[in-house]
């Protein structure tokens, strides 16, 4: 599973690079100072300043910092030309004072690192690095939506439209802003997750790409950001779109549907069972409306409204025509108490204004969101005090070395010794937790001082002993793992709504739990016949069943119940559902 872009620091995407440091040893020279850009400064000494020389310093290093995204490096001991003189101890002394001095003018500033080495053919000179962070203040919402629908539906069009604010020319110009690779380009097809952002400021205003230059200034102007994760429509792709529905623990499901269509298809009800089976917010999206054939359009519209009645019928219906009561609407949307339909057209630029008011209101509440998978799944426990982060990509940095990105589910989590908790990382190939540091923390790609529960996040992260870390791990609190709830195991048991009525005669699936797929045997499965709240959800109530599996090869993986869980035979879903108990 590929992606186009994270949602995280843009470091994550360097790191292959490797910068020429003044700490390697026998370095006399460095590439010359860039005065137009960059988060590097060279300096050769810097005295005790007053008044207007101090204010310009401090003007100085928060350019440097924005430049940096959050993090600026002063060289000390260097000429702007790169040349290495070096300082004394007592000149170093002073630099440092007046650079502590310059990040109190600033707001929440902090000196992160001094790294020093002393030249070797002057034992009374030193050169330093001095690592200077901004860390995060402002308390930003995220909602995350996952984009669902057949292939043809117009799922990149829209969003390319949504996030860099341009029409499409009818020919694919708008998808062409997020697809990543050439064959896909060439194709039209999306075969890989690839994400979009787009934010709200504190008026409301939407920012993207038409004006900002980039993710990172999207995020530092937004109060409320929303993240589009697109997927795959064509079948053959199915496991990239598996992971995708489980994998990014979306707050919404945006189902597309193209309005030149003669007929909803079977993909898109299972969608519409997924989304009522995982109590997910839904929204639909209806595209091509500038294509549209009025007779064709009005059986589709009727087909799907009697899908919906079907199977999420405890949801109201509400075809999106103005911006008024959008606020009302994004909480009844998030409520599950309606859905609403949008009609768009990318070529004309019809419906995203109404589309991007429901957005610009819509917040996820993680504390109801608990309560409803307890109540979905019985005697699931919540403990949301202590801290819980699910591994969705692991990069190796040269600079700061391993940095995970992924979602906080539980708790919260500050950099350094003031969080108070010992946190561990796991499951291992043997199934145990290894002790881990967190040394700093990326929220929205913005430095930060915290990670929240429900938010994204990157964390540098330091294992207490050589470890291979890879996607699907959790860093978590070790009382968590104390109180004796079994969390690592190779079996489990699942409540599902079956979605392949084969799924009696198979052996073995596919099974997708968070970011990872395994083969996984079927060692019980009986149908229920009750008929409750939950079933009616769904739709069908003998459609519901008890699923116990194993995964195969005795691979063990982290699991609780109301864990959220997708199965599939080859090109086919089988069934989706919850974890209801660890074995």
């Amino acid at each position: 599973m590929t992606t186009r872009d994270t949602i995280y620091s843009v470091d994550t995407a360097c790191a292959g690079k490797q910068r020429l440091s003044v700490l390697g040893e026998g370095v006399t020279q460095l590439p010359p100072e860039s005065d137009g850009s960059g988060n590097v400064e060279y300096k050769t000494k810097l005295n005790p300043e007053n008044g207007a020389r101090t204010t310009h310093l401090a003007t100085q290093l928060q350019w440097r910092l924005a430049e940096g995204n959050g993090h600026a490096v002063y060289v000390l001991g260097v000429h702007d030309d790169g040349e290495v003189i070096g300082i004394s101890d007592v000149e170093l002394q002073l630099t440092i004072q007046t650079l502590e001095n310059m990040a109190r003018q600033l707001d929440n500033v902090h000196i992160l690192s001094i790294d020093r080495r002393r030249l070797d053919d002057q034992k009374d000179q030193m050169v330093a690095e001095v690592h200077i962070t901004q860390r995060n203040i402002v308390r930003r919402t995220e909602l995350r939506v996952t984009v669902l629908g057949d292939h043809g539906a117009g799922k990149s069009t829209i969003l390319g439209c949504l996030t860099y604010g341009e029409a499409d020319d009818g020919r694919g110009k708008a998808r062409l802003n997020l697809l990543r690779h050439r064959h896909e380009v060439e194709s039209g097809r999306t075969s890989s997750i690839t994400l979009g952002t787009i934010g709200f400021d504190t008026e409301g205003l939407v920012l993207n790409y038409a004006n900002n230059r980039s993710a990172e200034q999207i995020f530092q102007r937004s109060r409320h950001v929303v993240t589009f994760v697109d997927t795959c429509g064509y079948a053959k792709h199915l496991k990239t779109t598996a992971s995708a529905i489980v994998g990014h623990s979306p707050h919404v499901f945006c189902l597309v549907l193209a309005a030149d269509v003669a007929a909803i298809t079977t993909t898109t009800r299972e969608y519409l069972r997924i989304a009522a089976v995982l109590c997910v917010p839904l929204m639909i999206v209806v595209t091509k409306m500038d294509a549209a054939i009025k007779p064709q359009f009005a059986a589709m519209m009727h087909e799907l409204m009697s899908a919906l009645d079907t199977v999420v019928s405890g949801r109201s219906k509400c075809i999106v025509t103005s911006e008024t009561d959008s606020d009302s609407l994004a909480k009844d949307m998030m409520s599950l108490a309606v859905v609403p339909i949008f009609t768009t057209s990318a070529v004309r630029s019809v419906g995203f204004s109404e589309l991007t008011a429901v957005l610009a209101k819509s917040r996820h509440s993680h504390a109801s969101s608990l309560m409803a998978t307890a109540a979905n799944n019985g005697n699931a426990k919540v403990h949301n005090n202590l801290f819980e982060f699910h591994i969705e990509h692991v990069f190796s940095i040269d600079t700061v070395g391993k940095v995970v990105t992924g979602w906080v589910k539980a708790g919260t989590i500050e950099v350094g010794p003031k969080s108070g908790h010992r946190l561990v990382i796991g499951p291992n190939a043997l199934g145990g937790f290894d002790d881990v540091d967190v040394t700093s923390i990326h929220a929205l790609r913005i430095p930060s001082e915290s990670a929240q529960a429900d938010s994204s996040a990157a964390l540098a992260i330091q294992p207490q002993k050589a470890i291979a870390v890879r996607k699907g791990m959790v860093v978590v609190d070790a009382d968590y793992l104390d109180n004796g709830t079994k969390r690592v195991s190779s079996e489990f048991v699942a409540r599902i709504a079956v979605l392949d009525p084969e799924l009696k005669a198979m052996n073995s699936v596919i099974v997708h739990i968070r970011s990872t797929y395994r083969l996984a045997r079927i060692l019980d499965i009986s149908n229920e016949t009750t008929d409750d709240e939950n079933n009616q959800q769904c739709g069908e109530s003998s459609s519901w069943a008890t699923i116990r599996l194993k995964f195969d090869d005795g691979v063990c993986d982290y699991l609780y119940a109301g864990m959220p869980v997708i199965a599939r035979d080859g090109q086919r879903l089988t069934f989706v559902g919850h974890v209801a108990d660890v074995v």
